[in-house]
């Protein structure tokens, strides 16, 4: 494999001016490993097209198993001090942060403190009973029947009492498993449950029993002052320009549905620790890719397809133009990784999704056999 690394000579600043302080778009690309093969080369092609035209900004990583085969840095990090992105910027996942929620309660589903059959009678025994039969595997595969429960702002300040609440006096959208309708709700209340199983807030079981042992040490929860605030990238794209979702509080509007932020490196090495099952205790079996339903694993990652090819992904998108996804190609072996941090109107909120299914697969997926050099 051939690679292309460092910040010096190797630094690519494509734009009619030098640095990002002349041009507010900021149109830098980054190369910091890609394989001398003729798909990555007209993929890193394809992607600085659609960089420079202002489609994105942010970091993109493709590997091949556990080989990295492909990580490029698109635009900057901060626009206004002209800081470019690289490895080490650390940007909001949106949804992803469910794959944490599911990874705890499959967790605590493999140590036997509960069952995926558990329904909310047990920790909720005075909710309504049309909510009594709803199962934790359905709360993780969005077939709860449970709608979301706030609607104007992903901030909305409240916490972890007013927010069960909330979700236990909203009327059901179908009876529990009937239907499979996307719920932030669901994620919520499976992070109250952690945390009454577990008997620590849920932060901190996130951070003891995932985040350090899998050395994600630039993984963590908005406000997180482990973190290096200077490596945060602020985001561009509908309101409040070059504004971070991290000097938000965490409210539990958001916990065990997003609220946390990572790299590019650790978002990689959790996808790894997903497929690989090492989260769990050795010998487990891993429920991750296990399905819940029709449409989810147990993961919280969904299955769809490209023409024949399985795909199994999780995205987000929150305020201020930041977007994210990780993505599995199984019969491949591939895993593409994007955290971007800048969209234009081209994509918007969907750009994560977009970039990849129209620029990014159609070309990983246009030969039959992995890669030539690597």
């Amino acid at each position: 494999m051939r690679y292309f690394v460092g910040w010096g000579s190797l630094l690519l600043i494509v734009s009619m001016q030098a640095g990002c302080s002349s041009i507010p778009e900021c149109r830098t690309v980054t190369p910091i490993i890609q394989a001398g093969d003729p798909v990555i080369t007209a993929l890193a092609a394809e992607l600085q097209r659609e960089h420079l035209a202002g489609t994105f900004d942010g970091l993109v990583l493709v590997a091949q198993g556990e080989q990295v085969v492909f990580k490029t840095a698109y635009g900057c990090a901060d626009r206004g001090g002209a800081v470019a992105n690289q490895s080490a910027v650390i940007s909001d996942m949106g949804s992803i942060a469910k794959t944490f929620t599911a990874a705890a309660v499959l967790q605590l589903a493999q140590s036997g403190q509960l069952s995926l059959s558990d329904t909310l009678a047990h920790y909720y025994p005075t909710a309504p009973e049309a909510l009594k039969p709803i199962t934790i595997q359905q709360l993780l595969g969005h077939s709860s029947g449970l709608d979301n429960f706030h609607n104007d702002s992903d901030f909305e300040v409240m916490d972890k009492a007013q927010a069960e609440a909330r979700i236990l006096a909203l009327p059901l959208l179908a009876r529990p498993g009937e239907k499979v309708a996307y719920s932030n709700a669901g994620y919520t209340l499976l992070a109250a449950i952690v945390e009454t199983v577990s008997g620590q807030p849920f932060q901190t079981y996130i951070q003891q029993q995932l985040l350090t042992p899998l050395q994600l040490d630039n993984t963590g929860f908005y406000q997180d002052r482990r973190l290096a605030q200077a490596n945060l990238a602020r985001g561009y794209g509908g309101d409040a320009q070059g504004s971070t979702t991290y000097e938000k509080g965490l409210t539990w509007a958001l916990v065990g549905a997003g609220g946390m932020v990572s790299s590019i490196d650790d978002l990689q090495r959790w996808s790894m620790a997903l497929k690989q099952g090492s989260l769990f205790a050795a010998g487990a079996p891993n429920l991750v890719f296990s399905p819940a339903n029709e449409r989810w694993l147990l993961g919280s990652l969904a299955q769809t397809s490209s023409g024949v090819e399985v795909i199994i992904q999780m995205g987000g998108s929150t305020d201020y133009g930041y977007t994210a996804l990780i993505q599995f190609i199984p019969e491949r072996d591939l895993l593409l990784v994007l955290l971007l941090n800048a969209h234009n109107n081209k994509y918007a909120n969907a750009t994560h999704h977009r970039l990849s299914r129209e620029h990014m697969l159609p070309i990983l997926l246009s030969q039959a056999a992995p890669f030539t050099d690597i």
